[in-house]
This record gives structure tokens, C-alpha cells and sequence, in this order.
């Protein structure tokens, strides 16, 4: 039995017993390929947990990617070499029923261990983020941080309200007598504290824009039908973080919320006690920064009351700290789709070259890979002079699969091995898991083209999105049956079948 460094004795023995019984299976690597990609991975998740120690500083997982992504490449190239120094099928050995989705499932577990490892710095952060700040805490003091210095900095706050008569028209771009100006004069009295207003000039908007308006208005005064008066509440939100509270029992005061409770009826605060909060604040969110803020945080005479706010409490800094923190916490929550996708797609695009080249020839292989590029070049080339949109393109694009198919398939015909038929085998394998999107987005932009406006009213996008994932489910399915039936055996041909 031969000895591995760094692998255990129980492996070892593993490794023997697949050399002895099945060498297929052995010389894939992947029981020493997730062995050495956990032990990595390990390594790995203690160093990031370590390294992001502070949740609130910018985010440096740019590099951490490129570096785990590098170790997983150098690990992809030794696995390659091993890989290529034995080929039971190139070397005519035996073969069972499923040794063609045996090999193809091997590859897949074997990349994708690898592939996998570049995912742990970002998880980790993630982690360390939540570990350090719950969502209901972060939204908590970003409403205490914001009437905090409303309080502290009462005198200079603005307390009277922004009026904005509005008219209401079936269609504004179509204007009727009096849209301009409305030459009625009402006085607004609301129970808000705000200087009465005379109206004598109006916005005009639709009765689409209305809902909107009237949704995120701070309060309003309806003098008829088709005349509103919306009041906006002067800002005093000076820290604030987009999502921040999507995933909050708790949510964000807007500025009517902490005009409301504290400014309308303001009670002079402790302003020590205030002062020592708000430090305590700043130390818990205020993130360094490249940048020199000395100077920034210097107060001109001529700075408006939230450029001073923000300088005299380094809000700025406490703002970037809680949203460094908040998109780290939400990083997976948002995007895991998008991480999906991308670990699938990698590890299957290399699983199928991998799969690809251990069953073809070199110069095929690299004839395919040329193929496949310059029908890329010409296509697009057509493109161009044509003035073709999308449908074309994907029509195209399942005019190439069709020939591809009949120039694989053709090889059950032939019993000479034609370089032609090899590239066309092999790029037959390598669309097949695609050709469902192909419909699916072709199906979509025929729609689009022929019922542009139809299809922008009524296209729902949770919809479609649905209709992409299944195809993208069918078109890997269609894959996994499709490898032993068919494609193992038309290489199995191909390649025993004497060259022309």
C-alpha cells in the first residue's frame, strides 16, 4: 500500500481498496480531493474568523477572494495532473452499466469541493457580523443616534414644514385651463406645527403618481379631489442605512416620526449624559477609514444645520460603520441565489470540459474549444451587419445545437473516426444543459418584440424568474440522463472507431 504525506492511515486504505477494485473510481482523486479541501477549508474558516474581528470596518473580501481563489486554482491544476496520468477509458479497460455518471458525478463532487472553499471567507464574515450586531440593535440606535442630536442640537434645527400644493390631472402631459396655476386661494390649516400656507401655485401630477406620493408623504391635507396639499418634514434623519431594517421587529424613525416625539414637544435635555451616549456610539460604529476626516470635521460658519450635526458628532464616519455592518449581516440573505449560481455554473462548465477531455482526443479537444470561439466571433459579426436583436441571437443559437446533435449522433453511422464528428460531439455535450434557457429566453424576447407594451404592463418578474430556474433544473436533468445512454457510448465509438 502506498503512502500518502498528510493523509490519514484510514484513507490510505480507502485509496488501496479503490486501486484494487476500482480503478475508475480511483483515479478521480475526490476521497483525497474532499479530504484536502475540508482540512483547507478548515484552515481556512479559523484564519477569516480571526481576520474579521470587527464588523463595522470596510470590507476587504475583494482580496480574500482572490486568494482563496488561487489556492483553489493551484489545487485544480495538481488535481488536473493526477487526474491525466490514468485513464481507464482511453486504456480500453472494463466498464460497468454507469461508469460514464459515475465518473461525470466524481469529477462534479471533485470541482466542486474546490470551487466551494472560495465561498468560506465571505460566509464567515457573514457570521462574524451577525454574531457582532442584531438587527433590532442596529435600528434601535440608529433612531437613538438621530433624536439624540436632534436634542443636543435643538436651536438650529429647522422646525417649519415644506408645503407642495398638488393638483391631480387624468393625464399631465396633456394640459388643461388652470393646471398651471390655480387662481383660488385656500388658507392650510393642519394640526402639525407649520406656518399657514397660500396656495397659488400647484404641481400637477397624475392619478398614476398619486398613490405613490400619497404613500410616502409626511402628512397632507386634502382640500378636494383633485387638489392636495403634501407637507415634507424638514430632515432630521443624519444617520440612516438602506435595509437596515427589512429584517427588523423594530423600525427606522423617519423624520415626521422624530418630529413627532421629540422636537414637537421638546424637553431640554442632560446634555452630559447625551454627550457620553453619543460617544459611546461613535466608538461602537465609527469605522477608520482611508480617508483624512481631521479637516473635514472642521465646522465652517457657512455650513447648513446637517452638514454641522454631522461634523460635531462624526456622523459620517458612524453612518459608513453601520452600513459596512448591515451589508455584511445581509450579504447572504440577498445574494445567495447569485452564490448559488455562480459555484453551480463553475463547477459544472469545468466538470463538463474535465469529462469532455478525458474522453476525446487532445487536438480534438482544442479544435472543439476553437470551434466553439470562432462561431462566437462570426456570430456576433452577423450580428452586427444584420442589425439582429436577440431573438436572432438565440436562434442561432439552437440552429448550431441542431447541428451539433446531427453530427454527434451521425457517429453510430460511421466506423471511422472523423475529427468533425468529435467536435460536434463534443459541443453537443457541452450545450445540452443550456438548450432549455435557450427556449425559454428565446420565448420571452419573441413576446416582448411582437407585444413590447403588453409584455411591460403585464410581465410579472417573479414569473419569469420562475420559468428560468425550472428550465435551468430540466436542462441539467436532460444532462444527467442523457450522459451514460448516450453520450459515454457515442465517445465509446468515436474513439475505438479507427482514424481517417
Amino acid at each position: 500500500m502506498s503512502k500518502r504525506p498528510l493523509v490519514p492511515s484510514f484513507l490510505q486504505k480507502i485509496d488501496d481498496k479503490l486501486l484494487r477494485n476500482k480503478p475508475g473510481a480511483w483515479a478521480s482523486r475526490a476521497h483525497l480531493v474532499l479530504y484536502f479541501a475540508a482540512a483547507f477549508a478548515l484552515l481556512l474558516f479559523v484564519f477569516c474568523y480571526a481576520a474579521f474581528f470587527d464588523a463595522k470596518q470596510y470590507s476587504n473580501i475583494g482580496s480574500w477572494n482572490v486568494f482563496t481563489g488561487l489556492i483553489a486554482f493551484v489545487g485544480f491544476v495538481f488535481w488536473l495532473i493526477y487526474l491525466l496520468r490514468f485513464n481507464v477509458f482511453k486504456r480500453y479497460g472494463n466498464w460497468s452499466a454507469m461508469d460514464g455518471l459515475r465518473d461525470f458525478a466524481l469529477y462534479f463532487i471533485s470541482i466542486g469541493a474546490m470551487v466551494a472553499v472560495c465561498f468560506i471567507p465571505s460566509a464567515v464574515e457573514t457570521m462574524r457580523a451577525n454574531q457582532q450586531f442584531g438587527n433590532e440593535e442596529i435600528v434601535k440606535d440608529i433612531n437613538e443616534l438621530n433624536i439624540n442630536a436632534c436634542r443636543l442640537e435643538y436651536k438650529i434645527l429647522p422646525l417649519e414644514w415644506r408645503a407642495d400644493t398638488t393638483r391631480i390631472v387624468n393625464n399631465k402631459y396633456v394640459p388643461a385651463p388652470g393646471d398651471e396655476v390655480v387662481s383660488d386661494t385656500a388658507t392650510v390649516v393642519t394640526p402639525i406645527k407649520v406656518a399657514p400656507e397660500t396656495i397659488s401655485y400647484a404641481t400637477v401630477i397624475d392619478t398614476s403618481e398619486l398613490r405613490s406620493k400619497l404613500a410616502s408623504a409626511d402628512s397632507l391635507l386634502k382640500i378636494n379631489d383633485s387638489l392636495y396639499v403634501f407637507y415634507e418634514c424638514p430632515n432630521y434623519r443624519f444617520v440612516s442605512s438602506y435595509s437596515a431594517d427589512d429584517y427588523s421587529a423594530v423600525k427606522m424613525f423617519s423624520s415626521a416620526d422624530i418630529y413627532n416625539n421629540t422636537i414637537k414637544n421638546f424637553k431640554k435635555p442632560d446634555r452630559t449624559a447625551l454627550m457620553k451616549r453619543m460617544l459611546e456610539l461613535q466608538t461602537k460604529y465609527a469605522a477608520n477609514s482611508p480617508y483624512y476626516y481631521g479637516e473635514y470635521n472642521t465646522i465652517d460658519e457657512n455650513d447648513n444645520y446637517e452638514t454641522r450635526i454631522n461634523k460635531t458628532y462624526d456622523l459620517t464616519r458612524i453612518g459608513n460603520g453601520i452600513d459596512n455592518a448591515v451589508r455584511k449581516k445581509q450579504a447572504w440573505i440577498t445574494a445567495w441565489p447569485i452564490y448559488l449560481r455562480v459555484f453551480y455554473y463553475i463547477a459544472l462548465l469545468l466538470t463538463m470540459l474535465v469529462f469532455i477531455f478525458r474522453h476525446s482526443t487532445v487536438k480534438t479537444f482544442f479544435l472543439s474549444v476553437l470551434a466553439a470561439v470562432l462561431l462566437a466571433i462570426l456570430t456576433g459579426l452577423l450580428m452586427v451587419v444584420s442589425h439582429g436583436d436577440e431573438v436572432t441571437a438565440l436562434s442561432f443559437m439552437i440552429v448550431y445545437y441542431v447541428v451539433f446533435a446531427i453530427l454527434g449522433l451521425s457517429i453510430f453511422k460511421t466506423d471511422i473516426r472523423k475529427a468533425i464528428q468529435g467536435i460536434g460531439l463534443n459541443l453537443f455535450l457541452f450545450s445540452t444543459p443550456f438548450v432549455p434557457l435557450i427556449f425559454v429566453a428565446l420565448n420571452e424576447a419573441r413576446k416582448y418584440n411582437f407585444y413590447p407594451d403588453k409584455v411591460y404592463e403585464e410581465r410579472d418578474p417573479a414569473q419569469t424568474a420562475y420559468y428560468f430556474l425550472i428550465a435551468e433544473i430540466v436542462g441539467s436533468v436532460i444532462l444527467v440522463i442523457l450522459i451514460q445512454p448516450l453520450f459515454k457510448k457515442l465517445y465509446r465509438k468515436w474513439y475505438s472507431a479507427p482514424e481517417e
